[in-house]
């Protein structure tokens, strides 16, 4: 035990004392998703403002029209006439060309059908944007047209509405306000971001952990210390999951913060949308202790295969070649139920690894407690686990391995 203890003081010091791992390890993450984040939001409320503030348009056909009229008395659309629209619009100068029928109001008036065309430019965004808001000026042109109608004819236009359908959430609490959708969905992948954090951000240090040592030529001397390979195995093996762990902590930390302000910045954008930018998570205390075994479990195993890769490697250049082609699969797997409905994952995936630790964790996150789900995946992840370990201590007891150079 003292052994061991010597190993992780020993590792956690020289992870510590290098200050490029303290800072692109913890400090760079939690500046980088906030500011990352914020000018998203930033860029999308940009476009939006930019694609609102001057359309402009070229308009076709009947220039007396209640349409035409309608568009030229908006002041932030301006009409313009190119020779060739076409190539204004693929060239941006022209965000939208309206195509208006000939005696349009006369159509109207005696009930007939005319049809407005819209071309916009679907590979532009500000295209797309004008498109919308044209559309919805003239829908409502259309809706008082509709109205004016049945009035002449001395029909309320409530008529037109038999019944109106409510659409709400049926198991929140009275009084409890909705989740903004786009926070449910961020939600939704938090659980696979959680096994990203875990362990690429920590590639360098486990690198350095054994084929460091060997190219500083430190390995031998520390297997002729006092210290069992056991201890080696574990001390250098927890180290990295200290690291792992905070890091992971750090990220998810920053990110949340991140995400809050990006939502919001969405939500201000759109009025429709639900202000109410936290995260739902139904997560039980009984959860959240399964979750966090869980996790030590899984984020062990994970450490041990990086430590055991590292040792067989004969440089750091090499055990990053080897780490990231190990865990480039795992980040993979994980991203497999991330957009999956946690109350609907196929029982198949609770036995593939990684990915039944996600999709557990979406179930925790949704308020789901499948004591049957809990066991396959902690039987599955205990078992990655002991593999992982003797994997590692097989690899340490070679010598051709260990002195691999």
């Amino acid at each position: 035990m003292n052994s061991f203890l010597v190993v992780l003081k020993k590792e956690l010091k020289d992870i510590f004392r290098d200050k490029k791992t303290v800072l692109f390890t913890l400090i760079l993450p939690i500046i980088l998703f906030p500011v990352m984040y914020k000018l998203m939001g930033y860029g999308m409320k940009s476009t939006m403002k930019g694609a609102t503030e001057e359309i402009n348009l070229a308009i076709n056909g009947d220039n007396k029209s209640s349409v035409y009229n309608l568009l030229q008395s908006q002041k932030n659309f301006k009409i313009e006439n190119p020779e060739d629209q076409k190539s204004a619009l693929k060239e941006g100068k022209l965000q939208l060309i309206i195509n208006i029928p000939e005696n349009f109001n006369k159509l109207i008036a005696e009930g007939k059908e005319a049809n407005i065309e819209i071309l916009y430019d679907d590979s532009s965004n500000n295209s797309s944007i004008a498109s919308s808001t044209v559309s919805s000026l003239i829908s409502g042109l259309e809706d008082s047209i509709v109205s004016e109608r049945l009035k002449a004819k001395g029909i309320d236009s409530e008529i037109l509405k038999p019944f109106k359908v409510d659409v709400k959430s049926g198991i929140l609490a009275d009084g409890e306000e909705e989740v903004n959708p786009m926070a449910r969905t961020l939600g939704g992948m938090m659980p696979s971001l959680i096994v990203v954090f875990m362990f690429a951000p920590i590639l360098g240090i486990a690198a350095d952990l054994g084929a460091g040592e060997k190219e500083r030529n430190t390995f031998e001397p520390l297997l002729s210390t006092s210290c069992n390979r056991n201890s080696l195995i574990f001390g250098k093996t927890i180290a990295i999951s200290v690291v792992s762990a905070l890091t992971m902590i750090a990220s998810l930390i920053s990110m949340y913060i991140g995400l809050q302000s990006f939502i919001k910045s969405i939500s201000e954008m759109d009025s429709g949308i639900s202000k109410n930018t936290a995260f739902s998570f139904d997560l039980s205390p009984q959860s959240l202790v399964f979750m966090i075994i869980l996790l030590l479990i899984l984020l062990l195993a994970i450490c041990a295969i990086q430590i055991s890769i590292s040792v067989f490697a004969r440089s750091t250049k090499e055990a990053g070649t080897y780490l990231s082609g190990v865990i480039t699969p795992i980040m993979i797997v994980s991203y497999i139920p991330m957009f999956m409905d946690a109350k609907d994952i196929s029982s198949f995936l609770f036995h593939i690894p990684v990915a039944n630790s996600v999709a557990l964790m979406k179930e925790f996150m949704v308020g789901i407690t499948n004591f049957n789900h809990i066991g396959i995946v902690l039987l599955w992840n205990i078992i990655y686990l002991i593999l992982a370990l003797l994997a590692t201590k097989h690899l340490f007891s070679r010598e051709e391995v260990v002195f691999r150079s």
